[in-house]
């Protein structure tokens, strides 16, 4: 069930696809503040997406999961 809360919040797994592949690293810090993982979007901002590898990871979990690889935990 949070899993579907967080998808509302969210919105549509494509547009966070475009966004992510043009505004990378902010994308990513505002996903990850959003599903309420706030030094891990803070460190993602700080470090460029976590040095460019986590907003290649991130594109590629948006394509075949449709959702963000380091927030599964959640």
């Amino acid at each position: 069930m949070a899993k579907s809360k967080s998808r509302k919040i969210c919105g549509s797994w494509v547009i966070w696809l475009i966004f992510q592949i043009f505004f990378g690293a902010i994308t990513g810090c505002v996903a990850r503040i959003l599903k309420g993982h706030i030094i891990s979007g803070i460190l993602y901002i700080l470090t460029g997406g976590f040095f460019v590898i986590g907003w290649i990871v991130d594109i590629i979990s948006l394509i075949l999961r449709h959702d963000y690889v380091w927030l599964w935990s959640k």
